[in-house]
């Protein structure tokens, strides 16, 4: 599914097809819940290193049953999407951390969303930052490309590891400014910031 190293285009797609999770960090309907067993007193620090293949100490391959413990403090609840697929949402003291896609088989991480700006990645890149800063970090932006199913627009820059995709919003309407007609693009919006960063198996 998503371990197929792939162009862009069709990664994107297989990903939205495959399901990719809500982006409400709150579902409506109840989860399973999974604590570790640290002390409820656990603090999140200021800052985590995100590499190609991991989120603080979140790592793609990574058993759904080691990912609780591997962030002291966390709480972590599992619930399926429509399509069957289960994902895992990461919190902790109300502040959600990121969502993991689990292999239907295996049960492991194969694709980590980080939503909060707590995650760094080594060139300085976090959630909630503006494209045009994310461009001068990341060589430059390679393009964004809207997707019919749940509206969603992903980004990929130059230098970024093939491995990582970032989910883009902006403050009106759409974070890349489209030719007519057309669903991919190199110009953002001046508004456009990152609301998630995508890690997945290549």
């Amino acid at each position: 599914m998503l371990r197929t190293r792939l162009s862009t285009g069709l990664l994107l797609v297989s990903l939205l097809l495959n399901g990719c999770g809500s982006d409400n960090t709150d579902p409506q309907k109840p989860a399973k819940q999974q604590q570790s067993n640290a002390p409820v007193t656990e603090t999140l620090l200021d800052h985590y290193p995100v590499t190609d293949t991991s989120a603080g100490a979140i790592q793609l391959g990574m058993l759904s049953t080691d990912i609780p413990a591997a962030m002291p403090g966390v709480n972590a609840a599992v619930e399926q999407d429509g399509d069957g697929i289960e994902w895992m949402t990461l919190k902790m003291n109300g502040e959600a951390l990121m969502n993991i896609m689990l292999d239907r088989s295996t049960h492991t991480a194969n694709l980590i969303r980080i939503l909060s700006p707590r995650f760094v990645t080594e060139q300085g890149v976090k959630v909630g930052e503006n494209l045009q800063s994310v461009g001068e970090k990341l060589g430059g932006l390679k393009e964004i490309q809207w997707t019919e199913i749940e509206s969603r627009e992903f980004a990929t820059f130059n230098n970024a590891p093939i491995t990582m995709v970032f989910q883009v919003i902006a403050n009106t309407g759409t974070a890349g400014v489209y030719p007519s007609g057309e669903a991919i693009t190199n110009i953002a919006a001046s508004s456009a910031t990152i609301h998630s960063i995508w890690l997945m198996e290549d």
